[in-house]
């Protein structure tokens, strides 16, 4: 699946900053493919799980916990 979305496009879709767009992908729950200008481009598998992480956030469970629950799903 090719990306689609970058890195503003999320931002504004989803309402989370840039630096927690990167920091998910740190933590290997997102890996977007890159542009040939190297910018970041994510697809719509990473646009759900984007909002799964989202929701959870939003349940008060940190991001040691997130990775652990999505992994599994995984």
């Amino acid at each position: 699946m090719e990306g689609r979305y970058t890195i503003s496009i999320l931002t504004k879709i989803t309402g989370l900053p840039a630096h927690y767009l990167r920091r998910l992908e740190k933590t290997g729950l997102l890996s977007p493919c890159r542009s040939q200008g190297g910018h970041r481009l994510y697809t719509q598998q990473d646009l759900e799980i984007i909002f799964q992480v989202k929701h959870l956030k939003e349940k008060g469970i940190n991001m040691a916990g997130i990775c652990e629950i999505l992994k599994k799903k995984q």
